[in-house]
């Protein structure tokens, strides 16, 4: 239950109401004690000034206290927990009636509080029928002879209201509590109607219907972000089932030509006999074909790794960029001589970026070939790495058979090869998009353009690293 949403906010309600509850019955408890202690503090202070002005001297030598004037209700009541003493230089001169033995001993122990200014102390104590006593003490001096009056009070009542305010305090806390648990779990089943609401959203999309969407203003206001990222995720779920039927469908048409020309080399082999020449010219034909699928099928497994992760952003290491243009400006030295392209390459400066060394040598190498294999004999190919701002760029230009406004937006795309690339060289279509996997899992972009000149620039940009290798 604990793991549950709704059962997390009933314990967390029990909790809070609990330690409130406790909380208060402290408050309380204080504040009732607080309130009957000053009530009868204040009740003694009176007392206490009226049994100070009984004390005087008719003679003004002799001091006496007339308790005859005081002697009426609960202090002439014995035992009635209303006591009081007049002791004069600690001879005891008077004590209420009520006070059986006038001796009693009404401030045992030590005094609770003490006011220096007013020569008054404050005393918990017990009364002559063990009864809780509150005694108040007061010393002055009349006529240069010290003087003491105590006054005290049976607190039992009040202390046994205070108790029965207390139990009744804390009979009716359990029900609260559970009554408030019963309303919480009525909110919380009313609060979570919306996440149940949504989560029955979910459980209608399937990969058969990527294309549906939560409907993101119907939710609760605290559930629409999540609505809005989820959106986000059945978009991109959806284009990346789109983007692997595609690719199988892709896959299997690039396939299926050659696989049809191997069987009809094949079939025409078998219909009759044929000279070892013949056989031969066969067989190079179903090799060159083989050498195509192979090769789809490597860039098809390279591109299954790069979508898996193979190249991990958190384990990439300062390199070298200039060096990976420059090795891949090398690599395709022999393949510019057997095309008659010139091949020139411009490196200003040493540049580094956090990444794989091979990886980008290998993107950088490809649209170098690119570049040669589409170009015209006698053509150029220019190879440029530069800095700009806090990025390098590397621009990789021929002056080829160029790339059409309506292609560029597609010829990223797994597959895809433009007529005038079809018609011109053979291909897996799959080279341009294991460079913009490679770039992009370096946090880079690629992008190509048309030269007014003729021909085609690719141009990558990779964020740059202060470290130098």
């Amino acid at each position: 239950m604990v793991r549950s949403i709704k059962g997390r906010l009933l314990l967390w309600i029990f909790i809070s109401m609990t330690a409130l509850f406790a909380a208060l019955g402290y408050a309380l408890h204080f504040k009732l004690h607080y309130v009957v202690e000053d009530s009868v503090d204040k009740m003694l202070h009176a007392s206490l000034q009226f049994v100070k002005g009984l004390v005087h001297s008719h003679d003004g030598k002799n001091i006496e206290c007339e308790s005859n004037e005081f002697m009426q209700g609960d202090y002439i009541t014995p035992d009635s927990g209303h006591y009081y003493q007049v002791f004069l230089n600690g001879e005891l001169l008077a004590a209420a009636d009520s006070l059986f033995d006038k001796n009693f001993n009404l401030t045992p122990g030590k005094a609770e509080s003490y006011n220096a200014k007013a020569q008054e102390w404050l005393y918990h104590s017990i009364g002559p029928n063990d009864e809780p006593l509150r005694v108040i003490q007061h010393d002055f001096v009349y006529m240069d002879t010290p003087v003491r009056v105590i006054v005290a009070e049976n607190i039992s009542e009040s202390l046994l209201l205070i108790h029965q305010l207390i139990n009744y305090f804390l009979l009716i806390v359990p029900v609260m509590i559970v009554l408030i648990g019963m309303i919480s779990l009525v909110i919380a089943e009313v609060s979570l109607r919306p996440v149940q609401h949504f989560s029955a959203a979910l459980e209608k999309i399937s990969h058969k219907n990527l294309e549906e969407r939560i409907p993101v203003n119907k939710q609760a206001r605290e559930l629409r972000r999540l609505a809005e990222k989820f959106n986000s995720l059945l978009e991109r779920l959806h284009r990346a089932f789109e983007a692997e039927k595609n690719l199988l469908g892709d896959a299997a048409h690039e396939l299926k030509t050659p696989l049809a020309v191997i069987k009809a080399e094949c079939d025409i082999a078998l219909q009759r006999e044929r000279t070892a020449e013949q056989h031969a010219a066969s067989l190079k034909n179903v090799r060159e074909v083989t050498n195509g699928m192979l090769g789809q099928i490597n860039g098809l497994l390279t591109l299954t790794r790069l979508d898996s992760g193979l190249l991990d952003a958190s384990a990439f290491e300062p390199i070298s960029l200039t060096d990976c243009v420059e090795d891949a400006a090398l690599l395709a030295k022999s393949l510019a001589t057997k095309k008659n392209v010139a091949i020139s390459s411009s490196l200003n400066g040493e540049l580094s970026v956090l990444g794989d060394q091979d990886s980008l040598t290998e993107a950088v190498l490809n649209l170098v070939e690119n570049a040669i294999k589409y170009n015209h004999p006698g053509g150029f190919v220019a190879v440029e790495l530069n800095r700009r701002d806090n990025k390098a760029e590397i621009k990789v230009s021929d002056t080829g058979i160029g790339i059409s406004e309506q292609d560029q937006e597609r010829i990223f795309d797994r597959f895809y090869r433009s007529d005038a690339a079809r018609s011109s060289q053979d291909g897996s279509g799959l080279g341009l998009s294991i460079v913009q996997a490679i770039v992009q899992a370096h946090h880079g972009e690629i992008a190509v353009e048309a030269q007014s000149t003729g021909g085609s620039r690719f141009t990558i940009t990779l964020p740059l690293v202060t470290k130098t290798v």
